[in-house]
């Protein structure tokens, strides 16, 4: 490529009737100026594509890492969403098996606590006919104290400081038959005072 300094290096040889040496010497040194504004121009020009070359280089080199971190980025992303999905559904899985471990247990437990209350029915049912059965049983021996005739006392005619004596044997069986009627009594009245300390014992505690 011809540079500036070619144009006014530049010389002719001389001929006859050749052309005028000043106008040939003013047009190369016009021409040499205005190449010489070209060739910077276009040196400059050519200095600004090397530098736009270069930040396209950047720029694409930025783009590359831009995308492998974007792709990276969404590797790690997709990575996490997936592992929190198995984690949730892990969760889920633990929360329902220990949601059934203990409505299991609950369900044993109501289970148990039926057949406790079911037997301590049937103990305080059988406990009350107890009781019942030992009123009556008081009750009969009650009666059967109230039905016993009482001993008769024969008194002495007037004007008789001496009691009528009566035979050993009469006397006898009269003292057995009072004292056996006195101690059914008072067994009787034992019992129905056991009895209804029972019972209400047996109320309080149902």
């Amino acid at each position: 490529m011809i540079t500036p300094m070619d144009i006014h290096n530049k010389t002719f040889s001389r001929g006859l009737r050749g052309y005028s040496q000043e106008e040939v010497d003013a047009f190369l040194q016009e021409l040499a100026s205005d190449y010489e504004r070209i060739y910077r121009e276009h040196r400059e020009m050519e200095e600004e594509m090397d530098t736009v070359k270069t930040k396209l280089r950047n720029y694409e080199k930025m783009e590359s890492t831009m995308s492998s971190t974007l792709v990276m980025a969404q590797e790690t992303a997709e990575n996490v969403k997936r592992n929190a999905q198995k984690e949730a559904e892990l969760a889920v899985r633990e929360a329902q098996n220990e949601a059934h471990h203990i409505i299991s247990d609950a369900e044993a437990a109501r289970r148990k606590l039926n057949t406790d209350l079911l037997k301590t029915e049937g103990d305080v049912k059988i406990y009350i006919e107890k009781i019942l059965a030992n009123f009556k049983s008081a009750m009969a021996l009650i009666e059967s104290a109230k039905n016993t005739p009482e001993p008769q006392i024969v008194k002495a005619p007037e004007g008789q400081n001496e009691e009528m004596e009566l035979p050993i044997e009469a006397l006898d069986d009269r003292s057995a038959d009072l004292f056996e009627g006195e101690v059914k009594a008072d067994t009787a009245e034992a019992e129905t005072d056991e009895a209804e300390d029972e019972t209400q014992q047996a109320v309080s505690e149902i």
